[in-house]
């Protein structure tokens, strides 16, 4: 059993229960229950931080060598950057719950696959990989905290008048800054990794840009993301669809990096 698999698991099921905390302030004793589900949390990272570092030590590379890996750091960078948020926006700390629960799917699904601890092979043994992995999960980090708040959007409208929901759903307003907000952070990131993957394909196989089913739908989902920001500035579009359209694109997300590999095509690269 690879070192760091326990401490993996361990604070995967802190994340779960996390969750669970948010889950519960939802339905009263808002305050108290989500500084509990912060606790978890942080200690949940803490973990998660250590797993990672033992895998780094032991492989002699930063993890990104298999689903495995791609999975644990996408999980942890997602956590990190919504506990950065969160402290940004104390009043909106009911996100965690979407979040945490997209975090422990991806993780679920990460050690669902071989974990046995390899060396990089050749082609994976550029700068330019690790900085199109690193700017990949930040991307999709602030693009699950952009949907979370459109999700929370959704719940507010629809639900938002009944008294268990009136109190501990955040203000539409806030939510819809915050999506919006995020999605612009996650086109930058998302930028940086189409680029990053142009220069290391180029260094690894001889060309910049090859059409294949993950490069393709990479670039569809950033413009997914670009028409969100174009109906909210310049079609004037209202919460609810800027929502629908946050959720389909993560969708997209999620099918090109884990459906687009179990197509008969394939795929080159990730």
């Amino acid at each position: 059993m690879p070192p760091d698999l326990p401490l993996f698991c361990i604070s995967m099921a802190l994340y779960g229960l996390a969750a669970l905390w948010f889950a519960l302030g939802l339905t009263g004793q808002a305050d108290k229950r989500n500084r509990t589900a912060l606790v978890l949390t942080g200690l949940g990272v803490c973990l998660h931080t250590v797993s990672l570092g033992l895998r780094w030590y032991f492989s002699g590379h930063m993890p990104g060598n298999n689903l495995y890996e791609l999975n644990s750091v996408g999980g942890w960078l997602s956590v990190l950057v919504y506990l950065g948020f969160q402290a940004r926006y104390p009043r909106v700390r009911s996100l965690g719950l979407m979040v945490l629960v997209i975090t422990v799917l991806m993780m679920l699904y990460g050690v669902s696959k071989p974990s046995s601890i390899g060396p990089l092979s050749e082609e994976y043994q550029s700068r330019w990989f690790f900085l199109h992995i690193v700017s990949a999960f930040l991307a999709y980090s602030c693009y699950v905290i952009a949907t979370a708040a459109a999700v929370l959007l959704l719940l507010k409208h629809h639900l938002g008048g009944q008294a268990v929901f009136a109190n501990a759903l955040p203000d539409e307003v806030l939510l819809l800054e915050i999506n919006a907000r995020f999605v612009a952070y996650g086109m930058v990131g998302h930028a940086v990794m189409l680029t990053s993957g142009s220069v290391w394909a180029n260094t690894a196989w001889g060309r910049y840009w090859n059409w294949d089913p993950v490069e393709t739908w990479s670039l569809i989902t950033w413009l997914i993301y670009g028409f969100h920001l174009h109906a909210r500035s310049f079609l004037h579009w209202n919460g609810v669809r800027l929502a629908w359209i946050t959720i389909v694109a993560l969708i997209a997300i999620i099918f090109t990096f884990w459906g687009v590999s179990h197509l008969p095509t394939g795929a080159m690269g990730s």
